[in-house]
Order: C-alpha cells, then structure tokens, then sequence
C-alpha cells in the first residue's frame, strides 16, 4: 500500500457535513470535478485522486492538447521518481518549509513529473530510480535553458529531493549534487535611490497608506511578509521586537531596531485601529501575498515598476554602509546570521572611501598643474 499520509495534496477541497464527516472533493479553476474516498490514508484514495488529477489538469494560457501524450498514471510506482518527490513531501525537512515555498517546490516537481523522457512514450514521473542518472538530472535543467534562474531553482529541489532519507540513510545516491548549476551573475532585485523614494513620494503622499509601507521600509528594513505582521504589539517603548518571518520554522531570529525619528512621525499620522500598521480598506490586515500585490501596484502608480519591497531593503543596507554602518549594525538590524551578506554592502562602501583616499593622494610630483596652467 502507498501511503499518502501527511502528503500537502494541492486541489483538495474539505467539508463537514452535518454529522461530522469529512468529505473530500477534487476542485480544479474553481470547479468541483469528483469526490474522493473518505480515508486519506488508503490506496483507493490514492488511485482516485491521481486518476482524477491526471484528467483534469488546471488550465494555462498555453495549454496545447496532445491526444497522443503519455498520461501521468493513477498509481504512483514504487522506487520512481514520482514515488521519491511524494517521499520528500513526506519528510520532516519538507514539512518544516513554509507553506508558500512548499506550494512552490510541489509546483516544480509537478511540472518535472509530466515532462517527457527522450523518446516521448513515458513521463519522467515514472523513470525507475535505479536508472535515473546524472544525464536525466541535467536534461531537466537543460530543458529550464531559456530561464536560468528557473534551471538553478529547479535544480535546487532535485538537490533537497534526492537528500530525502528514511531511518537516517539516503533513499538512492544524490546524483543531482554531481550537476552543476547556470549560476547566472546579477546584481539581483534593482537598488532604489533616494530619487526614486522622493518620486514614490510625491505621487502617492506623505499621508498616504502607501508612504506609511514605504517608511517602514525605509526605517526598518522589513521583507514584505514582515511589513504584513509588524504593529504595536511589537512595540516595545522606542524599538520594534519581532520574531522575522522568514525561516522563522527552521532558524528563526528575533531582532529589536530602534524607531527612527522620522519613522515615529509617520506613525503618528496613522490612527491604529488593529494589531498591524497596515490594514485593507475593510480594516482587516493584510495577507503576505496580498501585500505584495499592494506593494508592486503602488511602485508601478508611481512609475517605479522596476522597484520592489527588497529594492528599499537593498537601499536601506546601501545607504547605511556609504554612512559607516559597520557588519555588526548591520547583521544586528538585518537579521543576517552569516556575515556574508553585510560584507557585499561594507566592502563596497569601504572601495568607495579607500578610492576617494587614493585620488586625493595622487601627486606626481607636481606636473600635473601643467595640465591646467595659463596660456
């Protein structure tokens, strides 16, 4: 028997009936397609739900129907790479992930699981483990090519899936670690200047719910799925207290940064009428996804679509290090626990300074007025 125990399975729908039993439904782009059986745990829930999902897939804009397709197939085969994924979903170190990077990484592997092998008659879901090679692991991120972040992202959650373990000892040889990624060379998200800020500004208003995001930001550094949580339950006299979402499962860290003067003031603009500083139009908070919508809206009103949450974070770390901040404020504020991080910021700025130094010491004995000396 395969059990589904525990397994995050996307499209399920629960409802309690009157006299208290749970039924399950397959809901797919906001349809009910069939009920399922009752008991999670059993193999007939299994067959049902994979039949089913193999049957109705979620629409995408691109979807070309090809009659003539290998089929993900109702029952899951041991020892597959379908059968590894569903034992990593299983795992402790999958379940510990937040539940938007779990979503994510099923995603991934779901798209890896109806993606062809070479000669187009079976799906790479059902590839036996004991034949499943480096050359497999670099076709699926080869075929990410045209994407290279994806390709590395893609081959990060082969990394995690062949590291699944059972009683202590890896399931198959982690032949994904032999494969190297793109790793493509970028800057990352865009580092907004104090121009821009002033744009933003200036087009929403200082009194404005966007501005009071843009000050917290700008303050204290938060990622959008803190500015989300952040009010004065964390306030604790002149600093804030919390607990960074991020990770918060796993390595959590809890940081206190100290309210800025001009941060104080924007907050007193802003009556508090809930347990966040930021609340909807109905007065309710924010969820981290819908806050993150927000935030892009606000950006792209302003004529800043280029500019995210993490732009004002990068600023932020930006403009302390050029004004001495040093890697301990930094990590100290920031949260950052490998001091890798703060050295991108401090290193940079100390150039910077060790270059303006360099070219006030240029002499050349004095030759150089010549350059500039009165006809």
């Amino acid at each position: 028997m395969i059990s589904m125990v525990n397994v995050d399975l996307p499209y399920i729908e629960k409802n309690k009936s009157r006299h208290g039993t749970v039924r399950y439904y397959l809901r797919i782009d906001g349809k009910r397609v069939c009920r399922l059986p009752d008991d999670m745990a059993s193999e007939e829930f299994a067959r049902a739900y994979w039949k089913a999902r193999g049957e109705h897939k979620p629409a995408t804009p691109a979807a070309i129907e090809d009659n003539a397709a290998p089929k993900l197939s109702a029952m899951v085969r041991p020892n597959t790479f379908r059968w590894l994924c569903l034992e990593y979903m299983k795992s402790n170190a999958f379940q510990a992930l937040d539940k938007t990077t779990r979503d994510r990484r099923r995603t991934i592997m779901e798209g890896m699981w109806v993606e062809p092998l070479d000669d187009a008659t079976k799906l790479i879901a059902d590839i036996p483990l004991s034949v499943m090679g480096i050359k497999h692991i670099e076709a699926l991120r080869d075929r990410k090519r045209d994407a290279p972040f994806a390709a590395d992202e893609r081959l990060k959650v082969l990394r995690q899936i062949f590291d699944t373990k059972r009683e202590g000892k890896l399931i198959t040889a982690n032949i994904a670690r032999s494969v190297e990624p793109f790793r493509v060379h970028s800057d990352g998200h865009h580092t907004i200047t104090s121009a821009e800020i002033a744009q933003f500004i200036d087009h929403h208003g200082p009194k404005s719910k966007a501005v009071l995001a843009m000050s917290l930001m700008m303050f204290a550094g938060f990622r959008v799925s803190d500015l989300a949580l952040i009010g004065p339950q964390h306030r604790r006299g002149d600093t804030l207290k919390l607990r960074l979402f991020k990770n918060r499962n796993r390595t959590p860290v809890d940081i206190e940064i100290a309210i800025h003067p001009i941060l104080e003031a924007v907050l007193a603009m802003h009556p508090v009428t809930g347990m966040t500083y930021l609340q909807t139009e109905f007065g309710k908070a924010f969820s981290v996804k819908g806050l993150g919508n927000r935030v892009a809206d606000w950006f792209r009103q302003a004529g800043l679509p280029h500019c995210t949450a993490h732009s004002v974070r990068k600023g932020l770390a930006t403009d302390q290090a050029h004004n001495s901040a040093t890697d301990t404020q930094l990590e100290a504020m920031f949260g950052w626990r490998d001091g890798k991080t703060s050295k991108i910021y401090t290193r940079n700025a100390d150039r910077a300074r060790l270059a303006r130094q360099a070219v006030s010491a240029i002499s050349w004995d004095g030759v150089g007025t010549k350059l500039i000396a009165a006809d």
